[in-house]
């Protein structure tokens, strides 16, 4: 019945996949705290038993978990300003540029950190084998290549 009555703009269309984000968070989150769970045990098992480590799986679980915990709190944290802009709070804005602090830690470095830790998992750190190297490369270089941005950006318009 309420369905009937919604008129489709493109403003509507965004309030209601803004509700069915905030509506997915909760299956998000629960799942997400299952995968730690889950990999507790194996991961203590891979990596902290002497007689079984295994360090390969140790990095694919270390990247799990830097994966997956920084999915939780980013997600947990958009949930609060996203809800705040859906009823129309007056400190929503506030919230919301506050993500940035959560993002630089959580989204951006949780998830570089995964990334890293899953490549370590199937490039082993030979002598011989460049390709440990090249990765380490490609992570310096897109860092530089990040800051040079930033400067690009503060070059067109400098903090005031």
């Amino acid at each position: 019945p309420y369905i009937g009555k919604i008129k489709m703009t493109q403003e509507t269309l965004t309030k209601i996949t803004q509700l069915q984000s905030l509506a997915w968070t909760f299956p998000l989150l629960a799942l997400c705290f299952l995968v730690l769970f889950e990999i507790h045990r194996p991961a203590h098992n891979a990596c902290f038993n002497p007689l079984r480590k295994n360090t390969q799986m140790c990095w694919i679980l270390y990247g799990l978990l830097f994966a997956f915990v920084g999915k939780i709190v980013e997600s947990a944290w958009w949930f609060i300003p996203w809800t705040l802009n859906y009823i129309d709070h007056p400190r929503w804005a506030e919230f919301n540029d506050l993500g940035v602090y959560i993002n630089i830690v959580f989204r951006q470095g949780f998830f570089t950190v995964a990334a890293y830790c899953h490549l370590r998992a199937f490039i082993p750190p030979k002598k011989d084998n460049g390709s440990l190297c090249f990765v380490h490369w490609v992570l310096i270089t897109s860092f530089v290549m990040g800051q040079v941005y930033m400067l690009a950006l503060l070059d067109i318009k400098p903090i005031k």
